[in-house]
């Protein structure tokens, strides 16, 4: 995590944020080179998954495909970056904005403590 990634004399950076879709959060994976986005996931309902999309360096169409597997109870990410089929980078990212699950799951906790006291009040 956080190692620096080089590609045809570029830096890459891979991030992971959360994004918050109806009533859980999802990961989008963000691939950057040299600070320009080539790629995102967009945070698709998937534990693992694989997205892939072309891009524009140095005068030609390149193929970025990242594939992640599934975090657990971490706040990071195991991923593998190609670039036109070639391996890139294997890693993990952290997750940036991880508090944000904190959220969710504090909203969870409230929703179901009404819904049972709700249910508690209807039977006495």
């Amino acid at each position: 995590m956080n190692e620096v990634i080089k590609w045809q004399g570029s830096t890459v950076d891979v991030q992971a944020r959360l994004v918050p879709q109806y009533l859980w959060n999802t990961a989008s994976i963000d691939v950057f080179l040299d600070g320009r986005r080539i790629l995102r996931t967009g945070g698709g309902f998937k534990f693992t998954g694989s997205h892939s999309t072309p891009f524009n360096h140095a005068g030609s169409t390149h193929l970025a495909e990242v594939s992640w597997g599934f975090c657990g109870l971490s706040f990071s990410i195991p991923y593998q970056l190609r670039v036109d089929g070639a391996p890139v980078a294997a890693s993990r990212v952290q997750i940036r904005n991880w508090p944000v699950a904190l959220v969710v799951i504090g909203v969870a906790v409230a929703a179901l403590s009404v819904i049972f006291h709700f249910i508690q009040a209807i039977g006495t």
